[in-house]
């Protein structure tokens, strides 16, 4: 891991006024920056020493020869003395509309066609990184940017790494929550691994973006590592009640124990994407309170205990034209076991998406 640079907003480092962190990570801090020579604002990557200024460039030199819409692009990079350390500056378009982190509700999650979409655009992303032989290795919510035309796009090659045979090569590195059952047996990453992570990815925007890392710190390193070795880091129980089997089937099979039984391309898994299409999703407003959504209705649940051990569910909709709200007697019930009312839940939600 490289040594961060100490940086204060206002400060200038070459020809780089820093205006506002907007990112990093272990490989470096990224920030709004205004280039003085060309008068223009870009994101700019700093990185610092721990390896050698070669290794630092490399991140650079590969997303100079990237030119997809869902891939940022580098467009040149910059070795310079700053209180007497060499820094690596890797110069970047800005997005202004930051990571898809920003479209994360207050339940933590994001809903369906958003998921559906920004994965769909990320997987375009790959197919052309696949095609160069390249593997990001590195996908996460963090590195997917929201473009200027509303379309997810792919960031930080720090960790990428190239196949000159397109065969699984060894890793420089890797993100530890998103780390593939093949890079702990045998160290080893390909184009299933890059599947991987998209998976891991859909399933922490659909479930909750914290529900990966509150397990691995619950757990620790190592018993979260045997879950990975396992294919147990995602389970039945982990899903929100909403998420319709076959979403749940394209996730499972992205994420699966055994390389050979993922999708064997991005435009494999982009395809079984594409062919989700559902008439409702479900959010929450700002406090965190489930509602749902089509084109003429928004709905709602009451959950209330009539007992220590028996529970009361009702469903609502309201009609968006007029406001009128109305119970779903089909979905309301009384007297039931928690297990029942959990079920009853379920069912609703779920109608409330496929329709």
């Amino acid at each position: 891991m490289q040594q961060r640079v100490q940086i204060s907003p206002g400060q200038t480092i070459y020809k780089y006024v820093l205006q506002q962190p907007i990112g990093g990570g272990g490989y470096g801090d990224v920030w709004l920056a205004h280039d003085r020579t060309i008068s223009r604002d870009l994101a700019v990557k700093v990185l610092a020493q721990g390896v050698t200024i070669d290794e630092r460039l490399q991140e650079a030199r590969i997303g100079n020869h990237l030119d997809h819409a869902n891939l940022v692009k580098m467009h040149y990079a910059d070795v310079v003395q700053h209180n007497g350390t060499d820094l690596v500056i890797i110069a970047m378009d800005y997005h202004a509309n930051g990571s898809i982190l920003s479209g994360v509700n207050a339940g933590n999650f994001m809903p369906i066609p958003d998921v559906i979409r920004f994965m769909a655009d990320i997987l375009r992303g790959l197919e052309y990184l696949h095609e160069l032989n390249l593997y990001h290795n590195d996908i996460k919510p963090k590195n997917i940017l929201i473009g200027n035309a509303n379309q997810g796009v792919l960031t930080d090659y720090g960790i990428t790494c190239h196949s000159p045979s397109g065969q699984p090569v060894q890793p420089r590195s890797a993100y530890k929550l998103h780390m593939a059952p093949e890079v702990l047996n045998s160290n080893q990453i390909s184009v299933q691994t890059d599947i991987y992570q998209v998976g891991l990815t859909a399933f922490r925007l659909l479930n909750g973006i914290g529900h990966i890392r509150d397990k691995f710190n619950a757990l620790g390193q190592g018993d979260y590592y045997q879950l990975v070795k396992h294919g147990k880091v995602v389970q039945a129980n982990d899903y929100q009640p909403f998420v319709p089997r076959n979403f749940k089937t394209v996730i499972n099979k992205a994420v699966h124990v055994d390389p050979a039984s993922r999708y064997q391309s991005a435009v494999e898994m982009r395809r079984s994407l594409e062919r989700l299409s559902y008439p409702g999703y479900w959010t929450t407003d700002p406090c965190g309170t489930f509602i749902g959504h089509n084109e003429r209705y928004e709905y709602r649940f009451e959950e209330r205990a009539l007992t220590v051990k028996l529970f009361e569910f009702t469903a609502y909709k309201k009609l968006k034209d007029s406001g009128r709200e109305t119970k779903i007697s089909v979905y309301s019930d009384k007297n039931l076991t928690r297990k029942q009312a959990d079920e009853l839940k379920r069912k609703f939600m779920q109608w409330v998406v496929t329709g």
